[in-house]
């Protein structure tokens, strides 16, 4: 994909060392393409805050259309249950929304099960997983035009 792309990219900070190593990572995937980065306290907030961005259409400051959506954040698990309806409840989410209203989406959501996994995972030169979730967005949006939507 040669044109560049509008893409719009929301991280929730609960954790700002896996949220920037997660990132980096989507900055570096993105660096030929446009995009715009809302942040959201945690990944609950992401399913709606995609929604809200994607009804607008359109980044209010260009006035660009968002071609895609990448959403990035991560849940560590604690001593009690909430970590597992945190987890389901914004993947879940976001699956929703992406597929009711076609969008193409790189979920870079991480649950780990430890803080070392976590920032295992994020970390650019590691699990990479913010790099993989903007090109997994990138690859949708080539799949999406592929069928005319």
């Amino acid at each position: 994909m040669t044109e560049s792309l509008n893409i719009l990219v929301i991280e929730a900070r609960f954790y700002d060392e896996v949220a920037d190593g997660l990132l980096r990572g989507t900055k570096a995937a993105l660096a030929t393409h446009s995009f715009e980065v809302i942040t959201v306290p945690g990944i609950l907030e992401l399913p709606a805050t995609m929604l809200y961005a994607w009804r607008r259409g359109a980044n209010p400051q260009t006035g660009r259309r968002y071609d895609g959506v990448v959403v990035l954040g991560c849940a560590v698990k604690g001593e009690t249950d909430h970590y597992e309806h945190v987890c389901r409840e914004s993947m879940s989410g976001v699956q929703r929304i992406a597929l009711d209203h076609n969008i193409p989406t790189g979920n870079g959501i991480l649950t780990c099960p430890t803080w070392e996994l976590a920032l295992n995972r994020a970390d650019p030169a590691a699990g990479d997983a913010g790099g993989r979730a903007a090109r997994a967005c990138l690859r949708l949006i080539e799949i999406a035009r592929r069928f005319g939507l």
